[in-house]
């Protein structure tokens, strides 16, 4: 939900009204066309390793045998 905004001049005149219909419509297209949001869909870059799970008694810390 965005508010309408008023942008005024040095001498306090309004300027530019922004409504809020426009705010939300430039938002989210700029949120779906974002370069970040491209990379994420392509999944482009190195894969993290599995690390083998590894369950660790709370007293002692060491490694439990299950």
């Amino acid at each position: 939900m965005f508010h309408e905004v008023k942008i005024f001049d040095k001498k306090g005149n309004v300027k530019k009204v922004l409504s809020s219909k426009k705010l939300s419509n430039e938002y989210w297209n700029s949120f779906f066309h974002n370069p970040l949001s491209e990379a994420m869909k392509k999944k482009k870059g190195r894969g993290r390793k599995s690390e083998p799970n590894m369950n660790f008694d709370d007293e002692n810390l060491d490694p439990s045998e299950t």
